[in-house]
Protein backbone atom coordinates (compact mmCIF):
# COMPACT_ATOMS: atom_id res chain seq x y z
CA UNK A 1 0.00 0.00 0.00
CA UNK A 2 2.83 2.52 0.72
CA UNK A 3 4.39 1.88 -2.69
CA UNK A 4 1.09 2.80 -4.36
CA UNK A 5 0.92 5.84 -1.90
CA UNK A 6 4.39 6.49 -3.00
CA UNK A 7 3.85 7.40 -6.35
CA UNK A 8 -0.01 8.64 -6.19
CA UNK A 9 0.90 11.31 -3.93
CA UNK A 10 3.42 13.54 -6.50
CA UNK A 11 0.67 12.51 -9.38
CA UNK A 12 -1.92 13.95 -7.22
CA UNK A 13 0.01 17.08 -6.43
CA UNK A 14 1.14 17.69 -10.04
CA UNK A 15 -2.54 17.45 -10.94
CA UNK A 16 -4.01 19.85 -9.07
CA UNK A 17 -1.13 22.51 -9.11
CA UNK A 18 -1.14 21.92 -13.40
CA UNK A 19 -5.05 22.30 -12.72
CA UNK A 20 -4.65 25.88 -10.93
CA UNK A 21 -2.34 27.23 -13.15
CA UNK A 22 -4.45 26.81 -16.47
CA UNK A 23 -7.42 28.73 -14.72
CA UNK A 24 -5.46 31.21 -13.48
CA UNK A 25 -3.88 31.84 -17.29
CA UNK A 26 -7.48 31.76 -18.08
CA UNK A 27 -8.81 34.33 -15.51
CA UNK A 28 -5.71 36.45 -16.64
CA UNK A 29 -6.23 36.54 -19.95
CA UNK A 30 -10.08 37.50 -19.81
CA UNK A 31 -11.07 40.59 -20.14
CA UNK A 32 -14.23 42.06 -19.45
CA UNK A 33 -16.80 42.88 -22.09
CA UNK A 34 -16.83 46.60 -22.64
CA UNK A 35 -20.31 48.20 -21.63
CA UNK A 36 -22.76 49.34 -23.88
CA UNK A 37 -23.35 52.71 -24.43
CA UNK A 38 -26.95 54.32 -25.74
CA UNK A 39 -27.14 58.04 -26.94
CA UNK A 40 -30.18 59.02 -27.07
CA UNK A 41 -31.49 60.85 -30.56
CA UNK A 42 -34.94 62.70 -30.24
CA UNK A 43 -36.16 66.02 -30.43
CA UNK A 44 -36.22 68.22 -27.46
CA UNK A 45 -39.31 69.53 -29.15
CA UNK A 46 -42.27 68.48 -30.71
CA UNK A 47 -46.06 69.07 -31.67
CA UNK A 48 -49.11 67.39 -30.93
CA UNK A 49 -50.81 65.37 -33.72
CA UNK A 50 -47.02 65.17 -35.41
CA UNK A 51 -45.15 61.58 -35.74
CA UNK A 52 -42.02 62.02 -34.48
CA UNK A 53 -38.78 59.60 -34.64
CA UNK A 54 -37.27 58.47 -31.61
CA UNK A 55 -34.26 57.03 -32.04
CA UNK A 56 -31.22 55.57 -29.77
CA UNK A 57 -27.67 54.85 -30.81
CA UNK A 58 -26.02 51.85 -29.45
CA UNK A 59 -22.28 51.02 -29.39
CA UNK A 60 -20.22 48.40 -27.53
CA UNK A 61 -16.49 50.20 -27.45
CA UNK A 62 -16.48 51.73 -30.38
CA UNK A 63 -18.87 49.31 -32.72
CA UNK A 64 -22.22 49.55 -33.29
CA UNK A 65 -24.82 46.66 -31.68
CA UNK A 66 -26.87 45.93 -34.44
CA UNK A 67 -28.46 42.83 -31.95
CA UNK A 68 -29.55 43.97 -29.29
CA UNK A 69 -31.59 41.68 -27.28
CA UNK A 70 -34.03 43.83 -26.54
CA UNK A 71 -34.72 47.68 -27.26
CA UNK A 72 -37.97 49.62 -25.85
CA UNK A 73 -39.17 53.25 -25.57
CA UNK A 74 -41.50 53.91 -22.46
CA UNK A 75 -43.20 57.43 -22.56
CA UNK A 76 -45.37 58.70 -20.04
CA UNK A 77 -46.03 62.30 -19.15
CA UNK A 78 -43.63 63.42 -16.24
CA UNK A 79 -46.84 64.55 -14.42
CA UNK A 80 -47.94 61.12 -14.16
CA UNK A 81 -44.58 58.64 -13.95
CA UNK A 82 -45.42 55.19 -13.77
CA UNK A 83 -45.13 53.31 -10.56
CA UNK A 84 -41.87 51.09 -9.53
CA UNK A 85 -42.12 47.24 -9.78
CA UNK A 86 -41.84 46.50 -5.76
CA UNK A 87 -38.63 44.48 -5.10
CA UNK A 88 -40.35 41.21 -4.98
CA UNK A 89 -41.27 41.73 -8.59
CA UNK A 90 -37.58 42.25 -9.96
CA UNK A 91 -37.21 44.16 -12.84
CA UNK A 92 -39.46 44.25 -15.25
CA UNK A 93 -39.11 41.80 -18.71
CA UNK A 94 -40.00 43.07 -22.14
CA UNK A 95 -43.66 42.01 -21.93
CA UNK A 96 -44.42 43.78 -18.62
CA UNK A 97 -43.02 46.44 -20.17
CA UNK A 98 -45.38 46.39 -23.59
CA UNK A 99 -48.04 45.64 -20.95
CA UNK A 100 -47.46 49.09 -19.61
CA UNK A 101 -47.17 50.67 -22.48
CA UNK A 102 -43.70 50.46 -24.15
CA UNK A 103 -43.18 50.32 -27.86
CA UNK A 104 -40.62 48.00 -29.16
CA UNK A 105 -38.23 49.47 -31.50
CA UNK A 106 -36.51 48.57 -34.85
CA UNK A 107 -33.03 47.99 -35.44
CA UNK A 108 -32.38 50.41 -38.72
CA UNK A 109 -28.48 49.46 -39.10
CA UNK A 110 -25.23 50.60 -38.00
CA UNK A 111 -26.75 50.22 -33.91
CA UNK A 112 -29.54 52.87 -34.42
CA UNK A 113 -32.90 51.51 -33.15
CA UNK A 114 -35.84 53.68 -33.76
CA UNK A 115 -39.62 54.14 -33.10
CA UNK A 116 -42.20 56.49 -34.92
CA UNK A 117 -43.99 57.95 -32.21
CA UNK A 118 -46.76 60.42 -32.02
CA UNK A 119 -47.98 62.66 -28.79
CA UNK A 120 -51.73 63.46 -28.44
CA UNK A 121 -51.50 65.81 -26.16
CA UNK A 122 -49.29 68.69 -25.07
CA UNK A 123 -47.11 68.66 -22.07
CA UNK A 124 -43.82 67.35 -21.09
CA UNK A 125 -42.93 63.78 -21.09
CA UNK A 126 -40.08 61.49 -20.44
CA UNK A 127 -38.79 59.14 -22.76
CA UNK A 128 -36.78 56.12 -20.98
CA UNK A 129 -35.02 54.09 -23.18
CA UNK A 130 -34.87 50.27 -21.86
CA UNK A 131 -31.77 48.25 -23.57
CA UNK A 132 -30.78 45.21 -23.69
CA UNK A 133 -27.47 43.18 -24.44
CA UNK A 134 -26.23 40.16 -23.68
CA UNK A 135 -25.88 40.62 -19.52
CA UNK A 136 -26.04 44.38 -19.93
CA UNK A 137 -29.02 46.66 -19.44
CA UNK A 138 -28.94 50.47 -19.75
CA UNK A 139 -32.85 52.44 -18.99
CA UNK A 140 -31.09 56.30 -19.94
CA UNK A 141 -33.94 59.20 -20.44
CA UNK A 142 -35.04 62.74 -21.47
CA UNK A 143 -37.47 65.07 -21.80
CA UNK A 144 -39.63 66.15 -24.68
CA UNK A 145 -41.55 69.33 -24.43
CA UNK A 146 -45.09 69.22 -26.76
CA UNK A 147 -46.80 71.94 -27.71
Amino acid sequence: MKRQARWFTPLLILVLIMSGCSYTEQSASGEMPEMIRVKLMMPDQAKVNEEVTLQIKLTQGEKPVDDADQVQFQIWDEQNEPAAPSIEEGMMNADELEARGAVKASSVGDGIYEVKYTFQEPGVYVVQAHVTSGAMHTMPRTKVTVE
